[in-house]
């Protein structure tokens, strides 16, 4: 059976050149105060030990409702307006939804 309301990303993230230590800081930023959100069911970073600059973040949110409201913080904003800055240090992601089979 799947459940359709819990919200589970897994979003690939690779850094511009140059800049995989400053992305990795911007992306640790995010631990601690997304894990604090009441939606927020796991929030894991990792990263490729072999391609450094590429990150893997496995999310998973109660339902869409907690997405939105992650989406909305003040800390994912702040990434958020950091990325928009003109000078992305993200050069590729990709994000693939999915859904928990219990």
């Amino acid at each position: 059976m799947i459940d359709r309301n819990v919200v589970v990303l897994e979003v690939h993230l690779e850094a511009a050149s140059g800049r995989e230590d400053e992305l990795e800081q911007q992306l640790g930023a995010l631990l601690q105060p997304t894990r604090e959100e009441p939606g927020c069911l796991a929030y894991e970073l990792h990263a490729d030990p072999e391609h450094p600059g590429k990150f893997l973040f496995y999310e998973k949110f109660k339902d869409q409702a907690a997405l939105d409201a992650h989406l909305a913080t003040p800390h994912f904003q702040k990434f958020a307006a950091f990325r928009n800055q003109g000078n992305d240090p993200v050069a590729q992601v990709t994000v693939t939804r999915w859904s928990s089979v219990v």
